[in-house]
Parts: C-alpha cells; structure tokens; sequence
C-alpha cells in the first residue's frame, strides 16, 4: 500500500469517527430532551392506584388513562379532559375528550353517587341506575322531588331515559369481556370507573381525584378527600402495628360448602392486615376471592379470635352462625364472643368505605385490639 493510499484511509476513517460521534451526541441529546419532556409533562399524579394514570398537560388540561385491570399491558379506555376557557389541545387517536367541569352526569353506582354528593356536587347528577339500593340522603331527597331520575336496573336501563337526561357522560363499572349494552347506542361519553379493581384500599381511594376533576375542573383541591383519607389510614396501620397482639380474623360465611376468603393480596385480606391481625389465608397472594371447601377452611379458621360477617336487612344472632354450618359452633370467636356483623341495610358501608377505607379500618383497630372507639358500622353478635 502506497503513502497516500494509506493516508487517504486514515482521513476516511476519522471522517467516520466523526461523523459517528456527532450523531451519538445528537442521539443522546435528543434522547435526553426527550426524557426531560416527558418527566415534566407526564408525571403520573396518582401514587396508590395502579389502574389510572394522569399527566398534567398544562394550560388547564389533564390526559388520563384508565388501564385494563384484567390485561394491565392493555388500555381501557383514554380521556383529555380539558378546563373552561382553555385552548383545547388535540386529542390523539382512541382518546375522548371530557368537558370540564361536566354538569350532567348519569351515575350507575351508588358508590360513586355518593362520592359526588360528598364533593358537594350532588346537583351534577342527572340520574342514577338502581336506584333501589341508594341510601345517601342528597341522592334519595333529589330522587323523591324528581331532580334525579331512576334510570332503573344497571342490567337493562332505559335507553330513552338516557337520551331524554342529555347527560355529559356516563360513569361505569366495567365488567372483563363486556360491553356497556345499550349504552354504546347512546352516543355519550363513558366515564370508565375501574376503582373497584384496585387491590389496596389507598389504591381505590385515590380514584377520588378523578372523579372530583370531572364535576369541579382540574384544581389543587382534586385531592382534598384522599389526603385526608390517607393520613388518616396511615395514622391508624401505624397505631394498629405498635400493638404485640395481632389476633387472628376470619371473615363472612361458608354457603353451600364453599367459603370464600379474602386473598392474601386483595383489598379485604390488605385491610385486615393493616388492622393489625393475623390473617391465616395471607400466604396466599391472590388478589381476589379464594373459593375454599369448608373443611379446609375450618382447619385454618378454628381458632380464629374474631369473625367478621355481613347481612343485609336481618339482625343477626349467634344461632344465625350456628344454623350455617354444624361445626361453626366449634370456631373459637364463637365461644368467645367474638363475632361481629355488619348490616348493609342500615349502615352505608358499601357507599362510604371504597373512598374511605380509614372508617372501616378504625372499626377493625378497635374490635381486634379493644380501643373503646365506637364501631361505625360493626355490631357484636352476643345473643342468641
């Protein structure tokens, strides 16, 4: 090879190097200014919930994304909602647009009724699937003088009613593999509300800041119910773990030989737990309901020192618990008086606790460790 052959090779490859280093500069650049883009706009402003996520947009706007609890690499559903007086952005394909604040809502939940009447927005809704199990007094009093309309079941709806109300939008439970039935036909937006997925109790209360986004607009306050909820559910775990006695829970009871227990990592097993008791079934990390025969299950559940059940509409008594199964008698919390029930009918369990998971855990802090607190929503079972 002559001098300035090799010469020339030597110009070619640094030119190479060159050019190699200049475009790894600006890869890296762009990859970090990328980086620092999505870091300040898309922080995720929910914490505890798994299945929602929102990122600030700026200028008033908020995108939201509700994650397929039965496929969390899948999206349920994809919503820009946006403040009065603010230059709407672009929505991006899949992705609804919600109307802040949104003034006519038809609600299919009581759950979630009775969060919006909490925020002081009762006035927002329009109306309300089974309307029969609603027991919050803002919610009954506008269904009584007709400000609110019974829309009727949650299975089969009016659809005329539905068109007849205009609403704003929709809010839903969603169900694995179905669809929304004659509400798709209506044309309305569907406010997709997963909470009731979330595994941990702080995880589902903090669907509360959504919620309060659609009816009052994206504000500082969006959060004023769950921060609340949370110092106060922290405060309590930490005094419920400061306790050396972690007494051993069972809950509700068997039916037709199969009772189902809370799993180790589901919302009920989770409460439980931060309540300071033992639980026999936390080994086993299902975040749902474990079916069980009851005859495994009594082997765990026998020398249980407290048992908690719910009824509805019934008073319940120790001989209800007998006549349930013949060897329910043979449970320790049975002997000892420790079984507590809780009667739907009457309290407000199912609406109030799913954004205020610290209620019901101060009722089970002071049940399993004796703390003389009243109980909001548990009785004992001490007659027969």
């Amino acid at each position: 090879m002559t001098k300035s052959h090799s010469s020339t090779c030597m110009k070619t490859k640094n030119i190479i190097f060159a050019i190699i280093a200049v475009m790894a500069t600006m890869i890296a650049t762009s990859c970090s200014d990328k980086s620092s883009r999505e870091t300040a706009d898309g922080d995720n402003i929910f914490e505890e919930a798994v299945f929602i996520k929102g990122s600030p947009k700026g200028d008033g706007q908020m995108s939201v994304t509700v994650v397929n609890p039965w496929d969390s690499t899948g999206v349920l559903a994809e919503y820009l909602l946006t403040n009065p007086g603010t230059t709407p952005a672009t929505t991006q394909e899949g992705q609804t647009r919600l109307q802040l604040p949104m003034k006519r809502l038809i609600v299919y939940s009581a759950v979630h009724a009775a969060l919006l009447a909490e925020l002081g927005y009762a006035d927002a809704i329009v109306g309300v699937a089974d309307a029969a199990y609603i027991k919050t007094p803002a919610i009954v009093e506008r269904l009584a003088d007709g400000r609110i309309t019974d829309i009727g079941s949650s299975m089969e709806p009016s659809l005329e009613k539905i068109i007849s109300l205009k609403p704003d939008g929709i809010l839903i439970s969603p169900f694995q593999n179905a669809g929304h039935g004659v509400v798709d036909k209506a044309g309305v937006p569907v406010i997709e509300c997963a909470d009731y997925m979330e595994t941990t109790p702080l995880g589902r209360a903090e669907w509360s800041k959504f919620y309060a986004m659609l009816v009052e607009g994206i504000a500082p306050t969006n959060d004023r119910i769950f921060k609340e909820s949370r110092e106060q559910y922290d405060a309590l775990a930490k005094k419920a773990a400061e306790f050396p006695d972690k007494p051993k829970v069972i809950t509700e009871l068997q039916n037709n030989g199969t009772w189902m227990m809370p799993g180790g990592e589901s919302y009920a097993g989770r409460l439980l737990m931060d309540a300071g008791a033992t639980y026999p079934f936390a080994g086993n990390k299902s975040p749902g309901s474990i079916p069980m025969n009851y005859e495994k299950a009594f082997m765990a559940a026998q020398d249980a020192d407290f048992w908690l059940v719910k009824s509805f509409g019934e008073e319940m008594t120790l001989d209800d618990i007998a006549g349930n199964h013949p060897l329910n008698k043979r449970i320790w919390a049975y002997a000892n008086k420790g079984i507590y029930y809780a009667n739907t009918a009457r309290s407000n369990l199912f609406e109030e606790t799913p954004f205020h998971p610290e209620r019901l855990l101060r009722d089970y802090v002071a049940i399993f460790h004796h703390t003389g607190d009243s109980l909001r929503y548990y009785t004992p079972i001490l007659s027969r």
